[in-house]
């Protein structure tokens, strides 16, 4: 009676230690970013803005070619973009499958707050 209940408790000892051993999730998960005007025209003045579930905040500086790469930790991203001059855009990255994510984003012209009396 007391094996049976020993090797139970051995087996159980042994998941336990195997699980608490195995790597983490990848925590490495790529995010491509472009950003354009209507025309297809590189935004490389845009402001990006990355907040993530955890509450950790985040600038992102765009090259000249108004993209940027980066590797994040597993979980939900709100990506906030704005350029002077265009409607600003707010997104949700998903990032809990740590699939590659891609996102082209164009920005349009904000018309609403153009001052049309300097033209």
């Amino acid at each position: 009676m007391i094996r049976p209940i020993a090797r139970a408790l051995v087996v159980s000892l042994l998941c336990a230690s195997a699980s608490a051993q195995m790597p983490p999730n990848k925590s490495a998960c790529s995010l491509h970013v472009q950003i354009t005007d209507e025309d297809g025209k590189a935004l490389p003045k845009s402001f990006v803005y990355l907040h993530n579930e955890r509450g950790t905040n985040q600038q992102v500086t765009p090259d000249r070619n108004a993209q940027f790469k980066m590797n994040l930790r597993l979980g939900l991203y709100d990506l906030f973009v704005s350029a002077p001059g265009f409607v600003p855009q707010a997104h949700v990255v998903d990032l809990r499958a740590c699939k590659p994510v891609e996102l082209n984003l164009m920005l349009t012209i904000d018309t609403e707050h153009t001052d049309d009396s300097q033209n």
